[in-house]
């Protein structure tokens, strides 16, 4: 039985996707078996339930290509690529990497990595327009073009403002913005086996 574009393309997809959540998983398991050393800020912990939930409903839209697109080319695979490479590299700033001694602030990793992470976080949703719009053949002017793209901006001024109001606005912001898409998520996966 031969494997069809569809399954070929997702294996590596799952590999990018798969190993940015392990890399959340992992680094939350390791800060939790020193949290006497680590000092907690809310909106770190908050960003990492949106990445996390970000990777995990971008596999889930994937589906979608399996019903859209019959035929593949290297560009409409590249864009995947890059799009969810760059949910890879966000996931890899949101914590930093356990260390053996000495206190680890969550509050000054955050703002430490903040232009790295949403220079990401903003092409992440720029890459994602790019992909609604290429692959998913949604209107420009459809809100899975344009929403994304908005958000971006605002994802992009977070990477040049050092606001802590701002960044907390930001980050509540894109949690809801998320809990939104996945309660109007309608994708039945259904075996025609």
């Amino acid at each position: 039985m031969q494997m069809s574009p569809f399954e070929f393309i997702t294996i590596f997809c799952s590999l990018i996707v798969g190993l940015a959540v392990t890399h959340i998983f992992r680094a939350v398991t390791d800060l939790y078996e020193i949290r006497e050393r680590v000092k907690t800020y809310w909106l770190n912990s908050l960003w990492v339930v949106t990445v996390t939930n970000w990777a995990i409903f971008t596999w889930w839209g994937l589906w979608l290509l399996s019903v859209d697109l019959e035929t593949w080319s290297y560009w409409q695979y590249w864009l995947i690529v890059i799009n969810l490479g760059s949910i890879y590299f966000f996931t890899t700033l949101v914590l930093p990497k356990a260390t053996e001694e000495g206190e680890i602030d969550l509050e000054k990793h955050y703002y430490s990595v903040h232009n790295a992470f949403f220079s990401i976080v903003a092409f992440s949703l720029f890459s994602s327009s790019a992909v609604n719009h290429l692959l998913f053949g949604q209107a420009i002017s459809s809100p899975l073009v344009i929403m994304p793209s908005i958000v971006g901006l605002a994802a992009l001024y977070g990477a040049f403002n050092k606001s802590k109001k701002y960044h907390q606005f930001i980050g509540v912001f894109m949690f809801l913005m998320f809990i939104v898409f996945q309660l109007t998520d309608n994708l039945s996966i259904v075996y025609e086996g």
